[in-house]
């Protein structure tokens, strides 16, 4: 698989994250309740619109495979740890963390096979 195709899939995956905040957000599906203090529907929604601006940035080139690779894995590992130390997800807020993190780490896996092809 090329460079580009694997940051492509990068930036679907962020779009599709990103719109899931975001309309968990404005529809109240994800809201404050779901994630520990201090996050609220804003920074839910925020969120949203950051992760769905990245994927604008990504589709268009403007961030290496390399950066992206580690970035996937420190976000990824991140989610995770917030997940284990923090108390006050829901059922719904931790499929979230959960799936995004995995997603982010498989695409870290891909992005770092491609570097090495």
């Amino acid at each position: 698989m090329s460079a580009k195709t694997v940051i492509r899939a990068d930036a679907v995956v962020e779009l599709v994250l990103g719109v899931v905040l975001l309309v968990g957000a404005a529809t109240g599906w994800l809201e404050a309740s779901d994630f520990p203090d201090p996050v609220t529907g804003w920074v839910v929604a925020f969120a949203g619109v950051a992760l769905i601006l990245l994927a604008g940035v990504l589709w268009v080139g403007w961030i290496s495979l390399s950066v992206l690779a580690v970035g996937n894995a420190v976000a990824a590992l991140a989610g995770l740890a917030w997940l284990a130390v923090a108390a006050g997800f829901s059922s719904a807020g931790a499929a979230f963390i959960v799936v995004a993190a995995s997603a982010l780490l498989g695409l870290a896996a891909a992005q770092l096979v491609t570097l090495r092809a």
